[in-house]
């Protein structure tokens, strides 16, 4: 046989190998079963909560079938100096195959799309996690990716009203120093840090102290005249990551003046008529308090009355007050008797503050 002739046959023999050998690996990998792995898609929850994700339960009667995750279609950020986030969601996300589920721990992460304001570094919009089951016995597998959501916890500020989606208080001028307390109520507080972000430069008028806003005696309107309105965002922070935040509005009002008679705003005069002599039998209306500044006045009620110093029951409706006035009227009787009636009346602001203030009518016999 010629070294040409060889030759060729060495290498027919080489094609008909690899050929055979690709048929066997085709073959291998057409054997390879495929699995539906029925899971969610989607998962979404607020920072501070966990939760459980039962496996398929058909998949988990065999036994011979393991379950595993995967994180590579997360981007693997760097948290911190010494851990990234695919070491986070190691410790976040676990399957337990004998209580047959996958376990959720957003305390162990972080919400998504924050960013670092330690390093610049920013979380994916959401974690991707796939789910392999497979099995060492037989030739199957399945795949499915979750896409979980982590969305950060709300902060509440003691003492105000946190049903609102932003929050807000007033504070008057007079009240020098104001202060809030920040609480994040589901949310574990190791390894945080309390932050103060705000919209605009406010410079020294507002600052944090541990969880306490403070704002200095300086804070508003320097004639003390005019509203000024204060738009903070307190956040509560792990690795520099906002897991909690709230918006937070603070409104610094004038000194409101509430009484019964007449307030020269020009002058800063004040006019008391909260000592009315009337006859005892007459019907009477009285005018209506000032509150001012006007634009805060809301409603009013009547708290108590005294005649003489002692409770007196107005069991008998002689007196009235109108809520929307403030005005007390006295109603036309024979009923009752000399002496000082006083009136202490309430006025809710639509600030939501109170103020209280009294008229005292003095009734004697027409002569």
């Amino acid at each position: 046989m010629g070294i040409k002739n060889y030759t060729k046959l060495l290498a027919v023999a080489a094609a008909l190998l690899f050929s055979i050998s690709s048929c066997k690996k085709e073959e291998e990998k057409q054997a390879t079963r495929q699995v539906a792995v029925n899971l969610p898609s989607t998962l979404a929850l607020i920072y501070g909560e966990e939760t459980d994700i039962a496996l398929p339960e058909d998949l988990l009667k065999q036994s011979h079938i393991n379950f595993r995750l995967e994180f590579n279609e997360t981007d693997n950020t760097q948290i911190n100096n010494s851990s990234k986030l695919h070491d986070k969601l190691a410790k976040a996300i676990t399957i337990d195959r004998n209580q047959g589920k996958i376990h959720v721990d957003s305390r162990l992460l972080y919400p998504n799309g924050a960013v670092s304001a330690v390093t610049g570094s920013k979380i994916p919009d959401n974690y991707k996690v796939t789910v392999i089951a497979s099995s060492s016995q037989e030739a199957l597998e399945g795949k499915q990716t979750l896409a979980i959501k982590i969305a950060p916890a709300r902060l509440n500020i003691k003492g105000v009203d946190n049903k609102n989606e932003v929050p807000f208080a007033y504070v008057l001028y007079s009240n020098a120093d104001a202060s809030f307390e920040l609480e994040a109520p589901s949310v574990p507080l190791d390894g945080t840090a309390w932050h103060l972000g705000t919209e605009g430069n406010l410079g020294s008028v507002v600052s944090l102290k541990g969880n306490q806003i403070q704002f200095s005696a300086s804070a508003g309107d320097p004639k003390k005249k005019a509203e000024q309105a204060y738009d903070l965002v307190p956040a509560l922070q792990k690795d520099g990551f906002s897991i909690a935040l709230r918006s937070f509005r603070v409104v610094f009002i004038p000194q409101i003046k509430f009484f019964y008679g007449t307030y020269y705003s020009d002058l800063d005069l004040t006019l008391l008529f909260n000592q009315i002599h009337i006859a005892l039998s007459n019907g009477y209306i009285s005018a209506a308090p000032t509150l001012y500044p006007e634009n805060y006045k809301s409603t009013f009620s009547l708290t108590s009355i005294e005649k003489d110093g002692v409770a007196f029951d107005n069991k008998d409706g002689l007196f009235e007050l109108n809520t929307k006035t403030g005005a007390i009227t006295v109603k036309q009787n024979s009923v009752l008797q000399a002496g000082r009636y006083k009136f202490i009346v309430k006025a809710l602001t639509t600030t939501g503050l109170e103020f209280s203030t009294d008229l005292t009518l003095i009734m004697s016999k027409d002569e």
